[in-house]
């Protein structure tokens, strides 16, 4: 945020002594340029060059206006703004304090200020005055006549209430301002905001900021002491707190007005080699003095404007190679995605009523066949995707796809290792499903950009493999510590007179999960046949349970040697029960150094795809140059070992 017309122009003090009543004479700040409002549209700059600060009678010479972006000079044509040239809209505001403690000379002051403002005021220039004491009031809005202006000026009361709405008088006043254009606010007050205001302190310079209104006031006081509120309010706007008696503000006042009267409209068209944002710096001599200022700004061909000083975020234009399919080829995909989904619909109903039309057949000839009834109908099997045709066809094709591939035994596993109710094919057709699925989706929210679909289909193949070892994890850590307290149950069972059969029903009737589904697992297989220790050494190796194997080991052991099972599994119950409580200190010993390992793994490659996505150009010269390959080739390879040496670190076996 620029500082306003007044901050930059003038500094005036003007210093009141008690003992002798003199009062010295308006002190001024040295020469400046400010740039006041810059945009950018369509590849032709704009910008509106203020000189501060200048003795009567000199001006600035727009010959001498010198536009460089980056340090290089582009051609440019200046031109004093005047009514002439309403390609600009400028628009000030007056915020006067007509609160209780301005009676007297204050407010008479006030008014011949205001007055003066408005005589010095170029006459393209909207003014509007707000009031505020206890409430903000709009005295007049922005408008061009003059007359109606000084009226107010001369019709301004004290409003006899006590309070003082600084806050709500000037997001009031920076509201009146408009949206577009050069615009400022000039406040006037001899106090602090006493909590009348129905607005915030942030919320003032919110309303200020937000839209790049330039915020300065003129404080009136003989002690020099400025109120805190006041300074916050204004310099949290970008403007300056000016301190003056009530004999100087007519003089704060034609200076800022003779500020406004100073500016000049600056045109250049931006080259070709011109960066999409840079550094653009405007100087200008004014008699013997060289004045400029600076601004970073977009330079966006896009059609992107910056306004008041307000420079945001830099716009990057989207390159040529960066969409796979255009604007006219979007229709045509989700129309072929309708398309599709209307095939599949069509089929399955074309399914069902083929099905229903063949039942009907079979039950009519029934009666010529040699048993005279109909046939029974086969149990249909269901799966979670349905009992549809449809659904049991697809999840037969996934089921000879995941058999051929010969992974079927191991994804059986990680699910039943996991707790997920699914039989392989469901869960090779659902995730198919998901990855087509985040693909279509990031297709159509990106308008057809490659980059995001590629990701959004490695997502989708990523996330259901996440969801998997995450759910496995959780429950392998739940089973983990759960030996003991089973053990113990068991040896308690065994001790009652129960068999190893019984003792296990009992873990299964009053344990808790996953510890009692594996158990009725092993219960039920032991039932079929399945010898007791072999049911058990499954859970173990689905578990991935080191400390079950054991226990399973002692069991045989047992078994063959003889011995008391009871005694023998409260002394394992007890083992475990140690190397447990050893586990949890560890992880929580090496909890801090776990996390950092995560953070500053993935931190890289987090902070990479969000480049991708929104400002690709940024990662454009790591694979378009050979230096580019080199760095990322020697980035990963050190990202890579860097993980590698921190998961040894962190992780301890007990």
């Amino acid at each position: 945020m620029k500082p306003g017309p007044l901050a930059a122009a003038c500094a005036v003090a003007a210093v009141v002594t008690a003992a002798s009543g003199v009062m010295a004479a308006p002190a001024f700040a040295a020469e400046a340029g400010r740039i006041v409002e810059l945009k950018v549209v369509e590849g032709n700059l704009t910008l509106v060059f203020q000189a501060d600060g200048l003795p009567d009678g000199v001006t600035v010479d727009p010959d001498s206006v010198a536009v460089q972006i980056d340090g290089k000079t582009i051609e440019s044509v200046a031109d004093p703004l005047s009514a002439d040239t309403p390609t600009v809209r400028r628009t000030a505001v007056l915020a006067i304090d007509n609160s209780r403690s301005m009676a007297g000379d204050r407010l008479i002051a006030a008014k011949e200020a205001a007055a003066a403002f408005v005589d010095e005021l170029p006459d393209d220039v909207s003014l509007g005055l707000v009031t505020f004491g206890e409430t903000a009031t709009v005295a007049v809005a922005p408008t061009q006549d003059r007359d109606r202006v000084r009226d107010a000026i001369d019709g301004l009361i004290l409003d006899e209430t006590t309070g003082t709405a600084l806050f709500d008088g000037t997001a009031l006043a920076a509201d009146q301002t408009g949206d577009e254009g050069a615009r400022s606010v000039l406040l006037l007050t001899d106090g602090n905001e006493d909590g009348s205001s129905t607005q915030s302190l942030e919320e003032a310079v919110d309303a200020a900021t937000d839209d790049d209104v330039a915020v300065d006031a003129v404080y009136i006081g003989d002690d020099g002491a400025q109120p805190p509120e006041l300074l916050q309010l204004v310099e949290g706007a970008g403007g300056q707190v000016i301190t003056s008696a009530t004999a100087g503000l007519a003089a704060v006042f034609q200076q800022a007005a003779q500020a406004i009267s100073s500016q000049l409209l600056v045109k250049a068209t931006l080259p070709e080699s011109a960066p999409e944002s840079g550094n653009v710096v405007v100087s200008a001599k004014a008699g013997d003095v060289t004045l400029s200022d600076s601004a970073f700004a977009s330079l966006a061909r896009s059609g992107q404007v910056q306004q008041g000083g307000n420079y945001g975020p830099r716009v990057v234009q989207e390159s040529s190679t960066a969409r796979l399919f255009d604007a006219s080829t979007l229709p045509m995909i989700m129309a072929a995605l309708f398309l599709g989904l209307l095939i599949l619909v069509y089929a399955a109903l074309s399914s069902f009523k083929r099905d229903e039309k063949q039942g009907r057949v079979r039950r009519r000839l029934s009666i010529y066949t040699l048993t005279g009834r109909a046939p029974v109908k086969q149990e249909e099997t269901t799966t979670v995707l349905g009992g549809s045709q449809v659904a049991r066809s697809a999840v037969e094709l996934a089921g000879k796809v995941v058999t051929k591939r010969d992974f079927e035994s191991g994804l059986a596993l990680r699910l039943e290792a996991a707790g997920v109710p699914l039989r392989a094919a469901e869960w090779m057709l659902i995730h198919v499903g998901v990855a087509i699925g985040a693909a279509i989706l990031a297709l159509l929210v990106s308008g057809g950009d490659v980059i995001p679909t590629v990701l959004g289909l490695a997502l989708g193949l990523g996330l259901p493999f996440g969801y998997l070892a995450v759910k496995e994890s959780r429950r392998t850590s739940a089973f983990l510590g759960q030996p003991p307290d089973t053990l113990q149950l068991i040896a308690g069972s065994l001790s009652a007179g129960y068999s190893m059969p019984q003792a296990m029903d009992t873990v299964v009737r009053e344990g808790s999960q996953p510890v009692t589904g594996e158990f009725n697992r092993a219960l039920v297989e032991a039932r079929l046949g399945v010898p007791i220790e072999d049911a058990m050494d499954g859970i173990a190796e689905r578990m991935k349970s080191k400390d079950f194997a054991w226990v399973v080991m002692a069991i045989r052991i047992q078994r063959d040697v003889g011995g008391n099972l009871a005694e023998l599994l409260t002394t394992v119950s007890g083992t475990l029960r140690e190397r447990e409580r050893l586990r949890r200190q560890v992880r929580v010993l090496s909890a801090e150094g776990r996390l950092s390992a995560w953070i500053l793994g993935l931190l890289p490659v987090v902070f990479a795809l969000y480049l991708l996505l929104v400002q690709p150009e940024y990662l454009k010269p790591l694979v378009s140059e050979l230096l580019g390959w080199l760095m990322l080739g020697v980035g990963i390879t050190l990202l890579t070992v860097g993980a590698l040496w921190m998961r040894k670190a962190v992780r301890v076996e007990v």
